[in-house]
């Protein structure tokens, strides 16, 4: 396992619930990657594990949107070395719905006893701790209770990111293919978008 320091910080927990935290990033508009796998480390459990199921930038006051900046010669990045003040006046968050924890024997596929606390780091998970995580897939019926996308389009993401962090392990993806056919075998529409979502390109 990776340790604290060995691990990339990505962002803070700003609010945490049973089955999900939402954190800030620490990077503007560079939420981690729909369906990437994070983690936490507390002093009750070495880690507990999440997936990213959402991301938004905006105004950290809820009742102001932004407005537009652009001019005919300022847009885009421009924008943003033309009104530096808009670094400390927008915020990226995401949300990651948890997956399982390791309880310091084992890694468990199911929420863990609490959520992980206010305000604790979240981390990239190391390519070991990914390849670990996913040997077992039971924690796939945890994305398809998520709300904040549709659940078959989180979990296509999901699953591709484990397909590129494995290195294209295609026996692991034709595991990956059986259990989610066994998950949505009554709907079938479902089930054929996350398949299509994770064939392989080229």
């Amino acid at each position: 396992m990776a340790t604290q320091e060995q691990q990339i910080r990505i962002g803070e927990i700003i609010e945490t619930e049973t089955s999900f935290f939402v954190a800030e990033s620490f990077a503007l508009h560079q939420p981690p990657a729909l369906g990437r796998l994070v983690c936490v480390e507390t002093e009750s459990l070495p880690l507990i594990y999440g997936v990213v199921c959402y991301g938004t930038t905006a105004s950290p006051d809820p009742g102001r949107r932004a407005v537009r900046r652009s001019t005919e010669d300022v847009y885009d990045g421009a924008i943003y070395r033309e009104h530096p003040q808009l670094e400390l006046t927008l915020r990226t968050e995401f949300t990651a719905r948890l997956v399982g924890f390791d309880d310091g024997r084992r890694i468990r596929h199911y929420f863990p006893p609490q959520p992980p606390p206010l305000h604790y780091s979240v981390h990239e998970c190391s390519l070991e701790q990914v390849r670990a995580f996913t040997e077992r897939l039971r924690y796939l019926n945890l994305l398809l209770a998520a709300t904040e996308i549709p659940p078959e389009q989180l979990l296509a993401a999901h699953i591709r990111q484990v397909y590129g962090a494995r290195s294209g392990d295609d026996p692991w993806l034709a595991r990956v293919a059986r259990e989610v056919s066994g998950l949505l075998k009554s709907d079938y529409e479902r089930l054929m978008t996350v398949l299509y979502g994770i064939e392989p390109q080229g």
